[in-house]
Protein backbone atom coordinates (compact mmCIF):
# COMPACT_ATOMS: atom_id res chain seq x y z
CA UNK A 1 0.00 0.00 0.00
CA UNK A 2 2.68 2.17 0.89
CA UNK A 3 4.79 1.92 -2.40
CA UNK A 4 1.27 2.15 -4.34
CA UNK A 5 0.96 5.48 -2.63
CA UNK A 6 4.13 6.68 -3.37
CA UNK A 7 3.77 5.69 -6.97
CA UNK A 8 1.01 7.88 -7.02
CA UNK A 9 2.85 10.86 -5.60
CA UNK A 10 5.35 10.42 -7.71
CA UNK A 11 3.39 10.52 -10.69
CA UNK A 12 1.60 13.30 -9.58
CA UNK A 13 4.42 15.35 -9.49
CA UNK A 14 3.87 18.45 -12.10
CA UNK A 15 7.04 18.96 -14.38
CA UNK A 16 8.39 22.26 -14.01
CA UNK A 17 7.83 24.92 -16.15
CA UNK A 18 10.68 27.39 -18.33
CA UNK A 19 10.65 29.85 -15.74
CA UNK A 20 10.90 27.01 -12.87
CA UNK A 21 12.93 25.46 -14.91
CA UNK A 22 15.67 28.53 -15.62
CA UNK A 23 15.14 29.14 -11.52
CA UNK A 24 16.08 26.21 -10.19
CA UNK A 25 19.32 25.91 -12.12
CA UNK A 26 22.29 27.51 -10.66
CA UNK A 27 23.94 28.34 -14.43
CA UNK A 28 21.02 31.04 -15.62
CA UNK A 29 20.83 32.80 -11.98
CA UNK A 30 21.31 36.13 -14.23
CA UNK A 31 19.20 35.08 -16.80
CA UNK A 32 16.21 34.40 -14.57
CA UNK A 33 17.10 37.64 -13.01
CA UNK A 34 16.86 39.52 -16.48
CA UNK A 35 13.33 37.33 -17.65
CA UNK A 36 12.18 39.03 -14.18
CA UNK A 37 13.24 42.21 -14.79
CA UNK A 38 12.07 42.18 -18.40
CA UNK A 39 8.75 41.63 -17.06
CA UNK A 40 8.57 38.30 -18.82
CA UNK A 41 8.47 35.70 -16.16
CA UNK A 42 4.83 35.03 -16.46
CA UNK A 43 4.96 34.94 -20.15
CA UNK A 44 7.67 31.70 -19.54
CA UNK A 45 5.24 30.06 -17.22
CA UNK A 46 2.51 29.89 -19.89
CA UNK A 47 1.65 27.05 -21.93
CA UNK A 48 3.84 27.46 -24.60
CA UNK A 49 5.84 25.94 -25.92
CA UNK A 50 8.26 27.90 -26.21
CA UNK A 51 12.15 27.61 -26.67
CA UNK A 52 14.64 29.28 -24.84
CA UNK A 53 18.19 29.95 -25.93
CA UNK A 54 19.61 30.83 -22.20
CA UNK A 55 22.36 32.44 -21.53
CA UNK A 56 24.33 30.69 -18.99
CA UNK A 57 26.08 33.35 -15.94
CA UNK A 58 29.48 32.54 -17.77
CA UNK A 59 27.96 33.77 -21.10
CA UNK A 60 27.02 37.22 -19.03
CA UNK A 61 30.73 37.30 -17.44
CA UNK A 62 32.42 37.89 -21.40
CA UNK A 63 29.93 40.98 -21.38
CA UNK A 64 31.75 44.26 -20.48
CA UNK A 65 32.07 45.15 -17.17
CA UNK A 66 28.57 46.73 -16.40
CA UNK A 67 27.06 45.48 -18.78
CA UNK A 68 24.32 43.44 -16.87
CA UNK A 69 24.11 46.16 -14.06
CA UNK A 70 23.06 48.76 -16.87
CA UNK A 71 20.57 46.27 -18.55
CA UNK A 72 19.18 46.24 -14.89
CA UNK A 73 18.47 50.11 -14.46
CA UNK A 74 14.96 51.12 -14.87
CA UNK A 75 16.00 53.40 -17.52
CA UNK A 76 16.87 50.59 -19.85
CA UNK A 77 13.98 48.75 -18.91
CA UNK A 78 12.60 48.65 -22.87
CA UNK A 79 15.58 47.60 -24.26
CA UNK A 80 16.47 44.65 -21.55
CA UNK A 81 13.08 43.43 -22.77
CA UNK A 82 14.04 43.11 -26.40
CA UNK A 83 17.27 41.30 -25.60
CA UNK A 84 15.80 39.04 -23.23
CA UNK A 85 12.62 38.35 -26.03
CA UNK A 86 15.25 38.18 -28.61
CA UNK A 87 16.41 34.68 -26.35
CA UNK A 88 12.73 33.19 -27.21
CA UNK A 89 11.20 31.92 -29.70
CA UNK A 90 7.44 30.11 -29.97
CA UNK A 91 7.62 26.62 -30.40
CA UNK A 92 9.36 23.75 -29.44
CA UNK A 93 12.76 23.56 -31.23
CA UNK A 94 14.54 20.08 -29.62
CA UNK A 95 18.39 19.89 -31.02
CA UNK A 96 17.24 16.76 -33.00
CA UNK A 97 14.87 18.62 -35.18
CA UNK A 98 17.44 21.20 -35.83
CA UNK A 99 20.51 18.64 -36.84
CA UNK A 100 22.07 19.01 -39.48
CA UNK A 101 20.37 21.58 -40.75
CA UNK A 102 20.86 25.69 -41.08
CA UNK A 103 17.67 27.88 -40.17
CA UNK A 104 15.94 30.79 -39.36
CA UNK A 105 13.60 31.46 -36.38
CA UNK A 106 11.42 34.15 -35.36
CA UNK A 107 12.04 35.30 -31.82
CA UNK A 108 9.25 36.83 -29.63
CA UNK A 109 11.36 39.98 -30.30
CA UNK A 110 10.58 39.98 -33.66
CA UNK A 111 14.05 39.56 -35.25
CA UNK A 112 15.27 36.58 -36.93
CA UNK A 113 17.49 33.77 -34.85
CA UNK A 114 20.02 32.11 -37.04
CA UNK A 115 20.34 28.68 -36.07
CA UNK A 116 22.97 26.05 -37.57
CA UNK A 117 22.05 22.53 -36.40
CA UNK A 118 25.75 20.58 -36.89
CA UNK A 119 25.89 17.47 -36.09
CA UNK A 120 28.29 17.42 -33.16
CA UNK A 121 27.11 21.26 -32.07
CA UNK A 122 23.96 23.49 -32.03
CA UNK A 123 24.65 27.36 -33.06
CA UNK A 124 22.84 29.80 -31.98
CA UNK A 125 23.62 33.14 -33.89
CA UNK A 126 27.11 33.54 -32.50
CA UNK A 127 26.65 31.36 -29.82
CA UNK A 128 26.88 27.49 -28.95
CA UNK A 129 24.77 25.60 -27.18
CA UNK A 130 26.59 24.21 -24.42
CA UNK A 131 23.52 22.01 -23.33
CA UNK A 132 20.89 20.98 -24.92
CA UNK A 133 17.18 19.82 -25.08
CA UNK A 134 16.38 20.75 -20.96
CA UNK A 135 13.33 19.99 -20.46
CA UNK A 136 10.13 21.77 -19.39
CA UNK A 137 6.32 21.42 -19.17
CA UNK A 138 6.17 24.06 -21.69
CA UNK A 139 9.22 24.12 -23.98
CA UNK A 140 12.81 23.16 -24.33
CA UNK A 141 15.68 25.19 -22.79
CA UNK A 142 19.16 25.03 -24.69
CA UNK A 143 22.19 27.06 -22.76
CA UNK A 144 24.64 28.71 -24.26
CA UNK A 145 27.73 30.77 -23.88
CA UNK A 146 27.42 33.68 -25.35
CA UNK A 147 24.24 36.45 -25.05
CA UNK A 148 23.03 36.85 -28.63
CA UNK A 149 22.22 40.01 -30.03
CA UNK A 150 20.27 41.25 -32.69
CA UNK A 151 20.85 44.23 -35.29
CA UNK A 152 19.56 46.79 -33.31
CA UNK A 153 22.31 46.44 -30.21
CA UNK A 154 22.75 48.75 -28.06
CA UNK A 155 26.17 50.74 -28.93
CA UNK A 156 27.37 50.90 -25.85
CA UNK A 157 26.98 46.88 -25.02
CA UNK A 158 29.96 45.77 -26.99
CA UNK A 159 31.74 42.43 -26.44
CA UNK A 160 35.22 42.02 -25.11
CA UNK A 161 37.94 40.77 -27.66
CA UNK A 162 37.29 37.17 -28.17
CA UNK A 163 33.64 36.94 -27.83
CA UNK A 164 31.48 35.89 -30.29
CA UNK A 165 28.58 38.22 -30.98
Amino acid sequence: MLALTLALTAGAARAENLMETVESSAQFGIWASAVEAAGLSDQLAEDGPYTVFAPTNEAFARLPAGSVEALLKPENHEQLVRLVAYHLAKGRFASERLEGRMTQIESLQGDVIEIEGRYDELLVDAAEAVETDIPSSNGVIHAIDNVILPEWQNPAVKPRAGTRW
